[in-house]
């Protein structure tokens, strides 16, 4: 799973903290970045990983009011991001947009792409 924090800066977003960190570093991650940052929203993508996820959250953190969104076709926005911050070099340029695979994992852009599709952007 993914971690994100991200404020607007005009019309784009600027990212300011990304995590992949596993369920058992997950709390420690949340905290860290609660420490270092003052989100305004608390989102969680409303798949079927949500419903496990949602209770755990909620105990850990109870004063935060979690918001869930829908995650469907995240994967192929993160990919977009990921290229976005980190443009393809050399050969891999050539390749065709939709053929483009990030070379690790990218579920922190998938939490980004959740805060652009909660923002209506």
């Amino acid at each position: 799973m993914g971690v994100a924090v991200a404020e607007r800066d005009g019309d784009d977003w600027r990212l300011l903290f990304r995590a992949i960190p596993s369920l058992e570093r997950l709390r420690e991650t949340l905290e860290e970045c609660l420490h270092r940052h003052t989100p305004q929203r608390f989102l969680v993508g409303a798949g079927t990983g949500a419903k496990r996820l949602l209770p755990r959250l909620r105990e850990w953190f109870p004063d935060i009011q979690w918001e869930l969104v829908e995650e469907r076709d995240t994967t192929l926005q993160a990919r977009e991001l990921y290229f976005r911050y980190h443009p393809p070099r050399g050969w891999r340029r050539l390749l065709p947009k939709g053929m483009r695979l990030p070379p690790e994992p990218y579920d922190d852009y998938a939490a980004l792409a959740l805060i652009y599709r909660a923002a209506g952007k």
